[in-house]
């Protein structure tokens, strides 16, 4: 039996050292990440945009925003976001990809809602044109803390495009 032992012991070696050898090593995504007011390039799938994230301040609710903001807060936020398309595969590629949320120090993560407001960001990217500056707003209903960054996701897959600091 011990020889038995021992050729276990080496197969478990040989099986562990070809699983660190086979495996690729985990590593973060390399994504632009800076403080609100820096503007920072985005590319994603074909789409190539400079975004940039003005400012977050309390706001009345805008129209069509929906149900009234949630308990214990019970409080809008507005993000003013600036957006320059350098490439756009398609006029409405950036509104079926882009979508903001803001994230909280607690880990939250608000949705930005939807709004009939004249100035929402939204309605802007639906018909973005390469070199056109637009710069409109999105909504979070923050029920419970503040917003301390705000996240740029793919829509469909939920790959982190870029981040900003609210701190």
């Amino acid at each position: 039996m011990p020889g038995m032992r021992r050729w276990l012991v080496l197969l478990t070696v040989i099986l562990a050292t070809f699983a660190g050898v086979a495996a690729p090593s985990a590593s973060a995504a390399e994504i632009p990440i800076g403080r609100l007011g820096d503007t920072l390039r985005v590319e994603y799938e074909g789409l190539v945009a400079d975004v940039s994230v003005n400012n977050i301040a309390p706001s009345p609710p805008p129209p069509g925003f929906g149900y009234p903001p949630r308990a214990p807060r019970y409080q809008v936020f507005r993000a003013d976001i600036t957006v320059t398309p350098v490439k756009v595969p398609t006029p409405y590629a950036m509104a079926i990809t882009f979508s903001f949320r803001g994230v909280t120090p607690t880990g939250d993560a608000y949705e930005s809602r939807n709004s009939d407001a004249p100035d929402a960001l939204q309605h802007m990217m639906q018909n973005a044109v390469a070199g056109q500056t637009f710069t409109g707003g999105v909504w979070w209903d923050c029920y419970r803390d503040l917003v301390s960054n705000v996240v740029l996701l793919d829509k469909i897959t939920g790959i982190r495009l870029a981040q900003w600091n609210v701190a």
